[in-house]
Order: C-alpha cells, then structure tokens, then sequence
C-alpha cells in the first residue's frame, strides 16, 4: 500500500527539485501560499515584498529553506523588474518558474473619482511590470531550455469588476492579453505563458472591499463561499510544473462559478 501511494504522490504532485522559481508580492495571501508550496516541492524560491520592511517582516512566516529569498522591490519603478530577474539568476544561477503576483488595488470604484497618478501606478505595477519581468526572465529562461510565467489576473478584468476600480479591471484584463501575446512570442523557446484569474480569494485585500462589495461578490458565487489561497495555489503548481507542458495561452478560473465564460 505504501509503494502504491509513493507512485500516486509522484504522478499527482508536482515536484521542482533543482528548479528555481520566482514569485512576486510573496509576502502574503496567493504569493505568500506560493512561496510555501514552491518550497515544499523542492524548489529554490526567490519572493518579494514592496519594501525592505514587509520583506523581513515576512521572514517568520516563511518555510526556512525560503526564509532567505527575499528581495525589496518597488514594482512603480519601470527599472525594477529588468533588475530582480537578473539579481534572482545571478544568485540561483537559472530560472525555471516566474509567478506575477504583485499587484494593487484601486482607493476608489468610482471612475470619476480616479486621479492620473492612481491609475498610471496601478498600470505600471499591475501590467507593466509583469510584462518586463516576462522579458527579463524569459531571456534567462531561453539560456536554460525553457520555463513556464504565470501571470495573477481577476475575475475582474472579465466581468467589470464587482468591488474595484475601472484601472484595477484594465489592468487585469490586460494581464490576459498579455498571456496570449507572450505565448505565442516565447512558444519556440520552449517557454509558456498561462494566467489565473481568482475571485473572492480570502486575503488581506478582499478583506479590504467595501461591503456591499464583498456582499455582490457571494451572491454572484454558486458555491457560496470566498475561496482560499490554497485553491489558487494549486493551479500555479500545475501550470509551473512540466505537468502541464502542452498547456501555453490560457486562463483557468478559480471563482466558485462566479464567472463561467
């Protein structure tokens, strides 16, 4: 019975020894379940926090093979993500996984109310940065024989937004586009590019929507439920692993049947 399930385990989980994988806003909710279960599995992880300050106040809740990957970084800076891909492989010597997860929300859902400065900073760190760090990473990628970048959209950027901003939505909504541009570009270099859009994921930014927001979100749900970092987590691992490697272009939906296109 034991050697049966050793073989089931080996099938079903997927395992990243000797790979490097890059996550960021790791400090908390999808990132932070990520950098947990990357490291699980075997593998290097680097992670960031957008200051010195959230970086090592996360140190404690991180696996200690982890606990030392972390990297400060301001993602409003356009210089940033070119930076952290070549600071990562030049400490791990490779990278095998990128996970674009940093990102912010919109003060205000109202468009009216939205300044110039609230929206170019929420395009540059929600989709400008993932598309640089994409480059950047798949030029190391390419050296290495190939890799897979998730990108961290929304139900957001597919519905309207429930409980956010018209820049939050477009951003996310780019972030799908985006996939399908990079996988077509990165597809003979052996590199694929896939999206997952959650809904109603219990973080600390959920937990940050109005209300009524959070209340439109549960009566648009089937399962009635918010979901967890931990369902999301678990679509990262199969779309970063080779267990998935005919799967490039796409976007799985985690959103308890909120959205069903």
């Amino acid at each position: 019975m034991g050697r049966a399930r050793s073989a089931v385990e080996r099938v079903c989980v997927p395992r990243f020894d000797g790979k490097v994988a890059l996550i960021t806003g790791g400090t908390r909710g999808i990132g932070l379940a990520c950098v947990r279960a990357f490291a699980a599995r075997g593998a290097t992880v680097a992670w960031t926090g957008h200051s010195r300050k959230s970086v090592d106040a996360a140190r404690v809740h991180m696996p200690e093979s982890a606990a030392d990957g972390g990297i400060a970084a301001d993602f409003a800076d356009p210089g940033t993500p070119a930076t952290l891909v070549a600071a990562a492989a030049s400490r791990y010597g490779r990278l095998d996984v990128l996970i674009n997860n940093a990102g912010i929300m919109d003060a205000k859902a109202d468009p009216m109310a939205a300044s110039v400065e609230e929206w170019d900073r929420i395009m540059a760190i929600n989709l400008r940065a993932a598309f640089f760090a994409s480059r950047a990473a798949a030029g190391v990628m390419q050296k290495g024989g190939g890799g897979s970048i998730v990108m961290l959209g929304s139900i957001a950027g597919q519905i309207g937004g429930a409980a956010t901003g018209s820049a939050y939505v477009a951003s996310k909504a780019g972030l799908e586009g985006l996939t399908k541009s990079l996988a077509r570009h990165f597809a003979p270099f052996r590199i694929r590019v896939n999206c997952i859009a959650p809904s109603g994921i219990e973080t600390d930014m959920v937990a940050a929507w109005p209300p009524e927001g959070r209340a439109r979100i549960m009566a648009m749900t089937p399962l009635g439920r918010l979901g967890r970092p931990e369902e999301v987590t678990q679509a990262v691992l199969y779309l970063g692993s080779d267990d998935s490697s005919y799967v490039t272009g796409q976007t799985i939906n985690i959103n308890g049947g909120a959205y069903m296109g």
